[in-house]
């Protein structure tokens, strides 16, 4: 067997707009952008990865051991690290995945950072995350219980996909986008039938796991000369109106886009304007 590690898909070529690294919000993985980064107009080499305890990438995930997202900014660096990356670099990413490109960031040093709502919570809940009142406080979030309480396997995928077009949360999502996902998210179970890749505890884990926060980070990377631009919905925001003005502040640049949290699967185009917009010189 082979060294674990981030699984990634690769769109485009070395090119001289050098490199495009993108990475997911929690619980999906790469392939569920595939739809997005794949129209992408970049000159150059666009790699999706997807975190540990997602999709089809093989490093240990163990919920227990998960309390920020800088594990999975530590595992970006320590894989990118592996490859020569050609050219400028670009960082983006989305929801959780936003997080954990700005975490990256401050080690990469990019020319430049895209946040697609990234989740930014109050200080109270990182001070939370961060200390011995973790298991009863932030551990048990609406959202963290929902997740744990997910089915996490299925008789087969038609089943997965009948019982997802009725969700809510995959309602509006594009097609391309769900069979993404689904063709990375779903594996063999042990006896029978799939199961999804991204385990309902560690999902819950990784909505819990606050404990890196996002300001000060932000700051530094904004300090190091890396140009930052961030794109929030109107929707059911994790980057609400009221953190704008903090950010523009620090120097961010700010943009607003009608839609909801996964503006990428379910608004694509308007997605795709915007990052081509800020991939300009």
């Amino acid at each position: 067997m082979g060294e674990a590690s981030l699984f990634s898909r690769s769109f485009g070529a070395p090119g001289p707009a050098g490199t495009l690294i993108f990475v997911h919000a929690t619980g999906l993985n790469a392939s569920a952008y595939a739809h997005l980064l794949s129209q992408l107009a970049f000159d150059g080499q666009v790699l999706a990865f997807s975190m540990r305890g997602h999709g089809a990438t093989d490093l240990p995930a163990d919920p227990q051991a998960l309390v920020s997202w800088q594990t999975f900014a530590d595992d970006l660096v320590a894989e990118l690290a592996k490859i020569d990356l050609a050219g400028p670099t670009t960082l983006m990413g989305h929801s959780a995945g936003a997080v954990t490109a700005l975490l990256t960031a401050k080690s990469l040093r990019p020319t430049s950072l895209l946040m697609i709502e990234p989740v930014v919570l109050p200080a109270l809940a990182v001070r939370l995350a961060r200390g011995p009142l973790k298991r009863f406080t932030v551990d048990r979030t609406p959202i963290a219980r929902q997740a744990a309480a997910r089915r996490g396997s299925f008789e087969s995928r038609q089943v997965v996909e009948r019982a997802y077009a009725s969700k809510r949360f995959f309602r509006d999502w594009q097609p391309e986008a769900l069979a993404g996902y689904l063709d990375e998210g779903l594996r063999p179970a042990a006896d029978q039938g799939v199961e999804l890749s991204c385990a309902p505890g560690y999902e819950a884990a990784c909505f819990a796991a606050q404990a890196a926060g996002f300001w000060p980070h932000l700051k530094q990377v904004l300090g190091m000369g890396i140009r930052v631009s961030t794109l929030a919905s109107e929707r059911g925001s994790t980057f609400p109106a009221l953190y704008h003005g903090r950010a523009r502040r620090l120097g961010a640049d700010v943009f607003v886009e009608e839609g909801s949290h996964m503006l990428p699967m379910e608004e694509p185009d308007k997605v795709l304007a915007w990052v081509e917009r800020q991939l300009q010189p």
